[in-house]
């Protein structure tokens, strides 16, 4: 079941009006690596979730490395976009596929915060490293590289018109994030990794090093993924990880929303997906497997009709800091998650324009980092250089650039700080029970 007594501490003790802050070092999206790091006897970076979060999962009885437990084997389905309310949400109405309510009930849910941002750029390298985002320094999808004067796209490590980044400008995709893979170092203890993503993020430069140390396998659909993550676990060693992503159903509430036909279709096809992929295991595997479903964040709908273009607001574009050609420097980050890099002398008669303006939140750079909006355990000089001047974060809209309009014209929107956004998903159970 869905443990509502977690959700509401975590509100009492994370919400200020209306934003829910990380909970970092407790109920928290990057304490799940260590946490599955520890039931494979392996120390991860990182601060493992609380006991009680996994206290009533049969046969395990503790997350510290050196504890025992039953598993020799973990199997991390991580599903993008998927959030705690949105999940609690389809089962209350009875319009949940049958393999997510049966999992609610067999494996229970606990709520997690997100990092900050609640963001897939961010929040994946912290699966990938076991690092928050202070320290690993990725701030967002889209990122400003002061050392070479450019913006890039993190994940996909390409320049804004496509072209991978290190032929663009010179970029190398080690100095991306600080720290290594995890799964460098579950292979240094003797464990296996295998992750199965699509090809396009199974692939790439990024991917070379967050995937180092790991056997990576791309699918091109559904089929694929369940085919594939099939093998991964009919064929895998005792002492093995198993990491599983899908990116549809953040796609699908993007498109429309996650009250729409086609986010609950998209939801339908991925459980089933899961479903029939964890049948096809082997009994003798299943009975040695620890199954953990998690999400990176989930969405706040937004209308697309009153969604901000900052290209509209000639005060701010004209105290944006500019590239060597002249041009205001874009905001970036994300939607939800805006970093202004500006000239200097203008941080504080911009956030009273923000204030004054736009339902939100404005940060500086200090603030944020004094209120640990994106990390508890230290900064690293690669964040400090990439994070804005100012940190904005819209109430309920989405605020980017009129020259991506695709953006702005999306409902479903994630990164900043509303419940719908922040409260994510840890169900485990032994994966015998979820077949």
């Amino acid at each position: 079941m869905f443990d509502n007594e977690v959700a509401a501490r975590i509100r009492d003790d994370r919400e200020r009006d209306g934003s829910l802050f990380p909970d970092y070092g407790r109920y928290c999206f990057a304490g799940v690596p260590a946490t599955l790091g520890g039931v494979l006897g392996v120390d991860l970076p990182g601060d493992p979730l609380p006991d009680d979060v996994v206290a009533d999962v049969p046969g395990l009885a503790g997350t510290a490395p050196g504890d025992d437990a039953d598993y020799d084997r973990v199997c991390h389905v991580l599903v993008d976009g998927f959030g705690y309310e949105q999940w609690r949400r389809e089962v209350a109405a009875g319009r949940a596929p049958d393999w997510i309510s049966d999992l609610a009930e067999t494996a229970g849910v606990t709520p997690l915060t997100s990092v900050y941002p609640s963001e897939t750029a961010a929040a994946i390298t912290t699966v990938h490293t076991g690092r928050t985002p202070a320290e690993h320094g990725v701030i967002g999808w889209d990122m400003y590289l002061p050392e070479v004067d450019h913006v890039i796209q993190t994940l996909p490590f390409t320049a804004k018109s496509g072209k991978p980044a290190d032929e663009a400008y010179g970029v190398d995709a080690g100095d991306i994030f600080a720290g290594g893979s995890i799964y460098e170092t579950l292979a240094a203890e003797g464990v296996d990794s295998v992750t199965v993503q699509p090809t396009k993020a199974a692939t790439g430069a990024y991917s070379a090093h967050a995937l180092a140390g790991a056997d990576s396998r791309g699918y091109e659909d559904l089929d694929g993924f369940r085919s594939l993550l099939t093998e991964a676990l009919a064929e895998s060693d005792p002492g093995t990880y198993c990491y599983a992503y899908l990116s549809n159903v953040d796609g699908a509430a993007h498109e429309a929303g996650t009250d729409s036909d086609h986010y609950r279709e998209t939801l339908s096809a991925v459980a089933d997906a899961v479903a029939t992929a964890l049948a096809g295991v082997p009994d003798e595997v299943a009975d040695s497997t620890l199954f953990v479903l998690t999400a990176d964040h989930g969405h706040v709908d937004t209308d697309p009709e009153t969604n901000v273009d900052i290209w509209e607001h000639d005060f701010l574009t004209d105290r944006m800091r500019r590239y060597g050609t002249g041009d205001p420097l874009p905001p970036v980050g994300g939607a939800r998650n805006v970093h202004l890099h500006l000239r200097p002398g203008t941080t504080e008669e911009v956030i009273e324009y923000l204030d004054r303006t736009f339902d939100g939140r404005a940060f500086t750079r200090e603030e944020a980092l004094d209120r640990e909006l994106f990390g508890d355990r230290g900064v690293s000089d690669r964040f400090r250089r990439r994070c804005g001047d100012v940190v904005f974060v819209h109430r309920r809209k989405a605020v980017w650039r009129g020259d991506e309009p695709e953006k702005l014209g999306y409902v479903g929107w994630h990164g900043g700080l509303t419940p719908e956004e922040m409260v994510t998903p840890f169900a485990a159970a032994p994966l015998s029970d979820v077949i």
